[in-house]
């Protein structure tokens, strides 16, 4: 009786182990940060599931446009928007008639007077979509990767949708164009208590790498950081203050400006980095 409890056990360790190794040779992470200019433009996958993070400005629809068609992303599970300012939306309306099937639109407002968010507001309508403004806390799934809203506030200029992606064990923050007020909240709000160290292995850093508190890195202490920009300083961003603290921190840079497309992949685990050109 022990033997044939003894092989049973065995039997179902090593159907548990097939599954969990066929899950992991299944299962895909990838973000292509794309260099939009000075704008915000991501594409995030996981297991075969799609979501696109801002669409930068107007001229870089056709940019945008043809990532999704080169992965023939005619569906997005999730379009987030982290604000309506117009180098984070500008491009999304050329993008949306290639992937004109949406699941789910959220940003941290709906309204706005820009003639770019007119614009795309007639192409969601287009595409059966509309705006969905979340709450703090409000969790999505992506494939098998987690996405929680950590801040959704729309009262200062440059607040933005905040969200954490978590893929197994590694970490990816989404910031938008945050700034002073907003980083603290987010700080704060941070599960493990108040200002308390809280690892992401990936950061796209707010605001287009504008300037950061010193505590602001040491919090999510991250071991990547991406800056999408656009070349020649515009707004004098990045800010040498945020590069210099970067540096310090031992944090791996890469920039829009300089890397071009930024290609992401983690298997749950690690990650890799690859830039579609080398620094310049």
């Amino acid at each position: 009786m022990k033997r044939k409890s003894l092989l049973f056990l065995i039997i179902c360790l090593t159907l548990c182990l097939c599954s969990c190794s066929k899950f992991r040779s299944q299962s895909s992470f990838t973000i292509q940060f794309i260099d939009v200019g000075q704008g915000d433009s991501a594409l995030v996958e996981c297991d075969g599931h799609y979501m696109l993070i801002d669409g930068g400005d107007i001229m870089a629809g056709d940019k945008v446009y043809n990532v999704l068609e080169e992965h023939q992303v005619q569906h997005l599970d999730i379009l987030a928007i982290s604000h309506l300012h117009q180098d984070h939306i500008g491009g999304l309306p050329k993008a949306l008639t290639y992937a004109s099937k949406i699941d789910l639109v959220i940003s941290n407002s709906n309204k706005s007077e820009l003639p770019a968010f007119t614009e795309l507001e007639n192409q969601l309508i287009i595409n059966k979509a509309t705006i969905k403004i979340p709450h703090l806390g409000d969790k999505y799934k992506l494939g098998s990767a987690d996405i929680v809203v950590i801040d959704a506030s729309a009262e200062n200029i440059n607040d933005s949708l905040v969200l954490l992606i978590t893929y197994g064990k590694t970490r990816f923050m989404f910031t938008g164009d945050i700034e002073g007020k907003a980083q603290k909240r987010i700080q704060s709000n941070n599960p493990n208590g108040a200002n308390a160290s809280f690892k992401i292995n990936l950061i796209k850093m707010p605001h287009h790498g504008a300037k950061v508190p010193e505590d602001f890195i040491k919090v999510f202490d991250p071991d990547y950081a991406v800056i999408s920009v656009g070349k020649g300083k515009q707004y004098d961003h990045p800010s040498r203050d945020t590069l210099e603290l970067l540096n310090q921190a031992n944090v791996k840079v890469y920039r829009t400006d300089k890397n071009g497309d930024i290609i992401v992949k983690s298997n749950g685990t690690e990650l890799s980095v690859e830039a579609s050109q080398a620094s310049q």
